[in-house]
C-alpha cells in the first residue's frame, strides 16, 4: 500500500502528529531541566507554611527522582508510541485489517458483527505496546516510591474486567451507531451525537453503583468527627448525595484523592481511604468544599453547556469529512463490492478522529486555561464556606508532598500540560484571598 503523501488529510496526520511528538519531547525536557535546577528549592511562597516542613530536603530529593524516573519511562514509551501510529498507516494496517475482515463472506453481511471486529483488532497494537510499560510502571517504578501495592493477580483481574467490560460497551456503541447509520445515511450525525451524550449520562448514573464497584470496594463513611463535619458542610451548601463511601484505593495504591461520581439523585462522595489517613478532619473539610465549589458554582453544567452544542458541531465535521472519497483513498481504502455503507462510514469516522488527534494540540491550553481558571474559583468558594483558606492550604501542601507532586514546573510546561494551577499558584492566590 502507497501512501498518497500530497494528499491533505495524508499531510495534515503526518505532519499533526510529528508537531506534537516534538513538542511533547521538548516539554518534557524543559521540565526534566528545570527539575534538575530547582528540584532542591522550597518556593518562597510555601515557606511560611507550617505544613511545608514535611518537604525537607529528603522529600524534596525523592519528588526529584520521582518525577525523573517517570520522565525516563516516558522517553522510550512516547517513541514507540508515535513510531507505532506512524508505521500502522505506512504500511496500510488499518485497510489490511478492514480487507481481512471484509474477506469473510458471512460478515459483509451482517453490518454490526463487521464493525465490531473492526473496532477490536485495529486497538490491539496499541494495547500490545502499553502493556510492558504498565507493569513496569505498576511492579517496578511505583513500588520503588512506595506507592503501588499491587499484586500479579489484581493486576490481571483488572485487565480481565477492563478488556470485558470495554467489549460490552463497544459492543453497544457499535450497535447503536450501526443500526443509525443504516437507516438514516442523510443525517446520522445528529442521532449519533444524542446516542453519545445519552450514553454518557447512563454510564454517569451507572458508574457508581454498578461499573465502580468491580474494581474496588466502598464503604459508608463511619461514624465519628470527620462524617460530622462532612454532613455539617453539606448541609450548609445544600448538596444532596447518595452518601458519604471511602473506597479501598490502598488495595492498589497509596497515592491519594476524593471525587464526585454519578448524576442526579445517584450523586455519591468518594473519598480514598489512603486521602483519610493522610488529613486532618478540617484539611479534608476544606478539600471536599473545593469540590463542592465545582458543583456550586455550576462548572459542570457550563462545561456541558459547551461541550454539547460542540458534539454536534464535531459530528457534523467528522461527517462532511467521511462522505469524502480521498480520506479513504488517502490512506490506502478502496471499496469492494457487496461491502455495507455504514462499514466505510466507520472507518472514515476512525480517520477523522485521527486527524482531530493529530492536530488537538492546537486547542489542548484552551481546555487547560479554562479548567484552571475553575479551580481558582473553587478554591475562593472552599475559603468562603469553611471560613479561612489555611486548612485547604495546608491540605493541598499535604497531598503534593504525599503523591510526591512536583513543586516548580516551568510556565510553558503548565501551560500546555496542566488541567490544573500548581501548587505554587494556588497557595498564592489563596494568600492574596486570605489578605
Amino acid at each position: 500500500m502507497v501512501l498518497n503523501f500530497s494528499n491533505i488529510f495524508v499531510i495534515i496526520f503526518l505532519a499533526g502528529t510529528c508537531v506534537t511528538f516534538v513538542l511533547h519531547q521538548v516539554l518534557e525536557y524543559i521540565d526534566y531541566s528545570a527539575r534538575k535546577k530547582n528540584g532542591g528549592v522550597v518556593p518562597q511562597e510555601l515557606r511560611d507554611i507550617k505544613a511545608a516542613e514535611c518537604f525537607d530536603k529528603e522529600k524534596l530529593k525523592k519528588i526529584t527522582e520521582y518525577e525523573n524516573e517517570k520522565y525516563f519511562l516516558y522517553i522510550p514509551s512516547s517513541i514507540l508510541g508515535f513510531v507505532l501510529s506512524i508505521s500502522l498507516v505506512l504500511f496500510g494496517f488499518f485497510p489490511w485489517i478492514f480487507k481481512w475482515v471484509c474477506s469473510f463472506s458471512f460478515i459483509i453481511e451482517n453490518s454490526f458483527l463487521h464493525i465490531f471486529l473492526v473496532s477490536i483488532l485495529i486497538g490491539i497494537p496499541e494495547m500490545i505496546l502499553s502493556i510492558p510499560f504498565d507493569i513496569y510502571r505498576n511492579f517496578k517504578l511505583e513500588k520503588k516510591y512506595g506507592f503501588s501495592n499491587m499484586t500479579v493477580k489484581i493486576w490481571f483481574i483488572d485487565q480481565l474486567k477492563g478488556i470485558i467490560l470495554g467489549l460490552i460497551i463497544n459492543a453497544v456503541l457499535v450497535f447503536a451507531v450501526t443500526f443509525i447509520l443504516n437507516r438514516f445515511t442523510d443525517n446520522w450525525w445528529i442521532l449519533v451525537s444524542a446516542v453519545m451524550i445519552g450514553f454518557s449520562l447512563i454510564i454517569m448514573i451507572i458508574y457508581p453503583k454498578f461499573i465502580a464497584p468491580l474494581f474496588n470496594k466502598f464503604s459508608p463513611l463511619e461514624e465519628g468527627e470527620l462524617k460530622t463535619k462532612l454532613e455539617e458542610l453539606l448541609s450548609k451548601t445544600g448538596f444532596v448525595s447518595d452518601g458519604l463511601f471511602v473506597m479501598d484505593a490502598s488495595k492498589r495504591s497509596n497515592h491519594s484523592n476524593a471525587y464526585f461520581s454519578g448524576f442526579g439523585k445517584t450523586k455519591r462522595i468518594v473519598l480514598y481511604d489512603t486521602l483519610i489517613k493522610q488529613l486532618t478532619p478540617d484539611e479534608l473539610v476544606a478539600v471536599l468544599g473545593h469540590e463542592l465549589g465545582h458543583y456550586k458554582l455550576k462548572h459542570i453544567v457550563k462545561r456541558m453547556c459547551v461541550l454539547l452544542p460542540l458534539e454536534f458541531v464535531m459530528m457534523f465535521v467528522l461527517y462532511l469529512l467521511s462522505q469524502n472519497v480521498s480520506l479513504y483513498t488517502s490512506f490506502g481504502f478502496n471499496f469492494v463490492n457487496g461491502t455495507n455503507i455504514a462499514g466505510y462510514q466507520i472507518i472514515g469516522l476512525y480517520l477523522a478522529s485521527m486527524l482531530y488527534e493529530a492536530v488537538s494540540i492546537i486547542i489542548t491550553p484552551l481546555s487547560g486555561m479554562s479548567s484552571r481558571r475553575d479551580e481558582y474559583q473553587a478554591d475562593h468558594f472552599a475559603k468562603e464556606i469553611c471560613g479561612t483558606p489555611d486548612n485547604l492550604i495546608s491540605g493541598l501542601v499535604k497531598l503534593n508532598s504525599e503523591n510526591l507532586s512536583e513543586l516548580l514546573p516551568p510556565k510553558i510546561y503548565s501551560f500546555f500540560m496542566y488541567s490544573h494551577p500548581t501548587l505554587v499558584e494556588r497557595v498564592k492566590a489563596l494568600k492574596e484571598i486570605k489578605k
